[in-house]
């Protein structure tokens, strides 16, 4: 991992910088940003038995095994996913990749820029997908029964944490379809929901084998059941340490990826 060794700080905040200028210049993250607004709008106007909106945010309680309680708001990470799709693409389809390493900085600044835009992009649609749900709420009448602040704010802490990981292995995913966008989004949908890691724990319980399914809560979105509203410790600390083994694992195969497919 020659790359990682040699990481420029100043130079991944010059293209940190280039990246975001693209972005808030660009037509897809506000798209990205409508389609936020869209979601919770859409869930609270068609759904005929919404008793709390809280229910649209997480789980208060560790989801003993199952993360689909606690996979509500990690589903933007979808948007974000698409967002990588488009700019990685582009670079890679108009040959704009080639001045960025041979000009602005080495293939592993190149990652953690776009890491970082990843984590920045997600954690706006966060805030945006929240105040939404708040304010619908607060139009409808829909009581917001939160059980601690505290736990709010930890448990948004939380998702971005286990995002950070998720936007490294987007990353990757855009890297082994930089040429397609369509295989790219697919892929990134089935890393970002789960599917592949909820399907496993099923199979495995059915075979009776429930020790080895909770194996997997420890993967980036199996660790979603983990997360809770009400203050966890225990959960908190197994997040981050989630978070940081699995980031250093996408980071390298990013970085492999990069380093196999030269692109100059």
């Amino acid at each position: 991992m020659r790359d990682l060794l040699s990481l420029n700080l100043k130079q991944v905040q010059n293209l940190f910088r280039m990246d975001l200028h693209r972005m808030l210049h660009g037509k897809a993250f506000y798209v990205m940003i409508g389609i936020t607004v869209f979601i919770p709008v859409m869930m609270l106007t068609q759904m005929s038995d919404v008793r709390d909106i809280t229910m649209f945010i997480g789980s208060d309680v560790v989801s003993g095994g199952s993360f689909g309680a606690g996979m509500n708001l990690s589903m933007l990470n979808v948007l974000t996913g698409m967002l990588l799709s488009i700019y990685i693409g582009k670079e890679y389809t108009t040959g704009f990749i080639k001045n960025i390493i041979t000009t602005h900085a080495n293939k592993y600044d190149y990652l953690v820029s776009k890491g970082l835009i990843a984590l920045i992009c997600n954690a706006v649609f966060v805030v945006i997908y929240l105040v939404t749900l708040f304010v619908m709420g607060a139009v409808m009448g829909l009581p917001a029964e939160i059980p601690s602040i505290i736990g709010m704010a930890l448990y948004i802490i939380e998702k971005l944490l286990l995002s950070i990981p998720m936007s490294m292995l987007m990353v990757a995913i855009n890297l082994i379809f930089r040429r397609s966008y369509g295989w790219s989004i697919v892929f990134i949908c089935i890393a970002a929901t789960g599917i592949i890691v909820m399907s496993i724990q099923m199979g495995l319980r059915m075979l009776g084998l429930g020790a080895l399914a909770n194996v997997f809560n420890f993967t980036i979105t199996g660790a979603s059941a983990f997360t809770t509203t009400t203050p966890n410790v225990v959960s908190l600390l197994i997040v981050i340490l989630v978070s940081i083994a699995w980031t250093l694992i996408c980071s390298s195969i990013a970085d492999y990826l990069m380093n196999k497919r030269d692109v100059l």
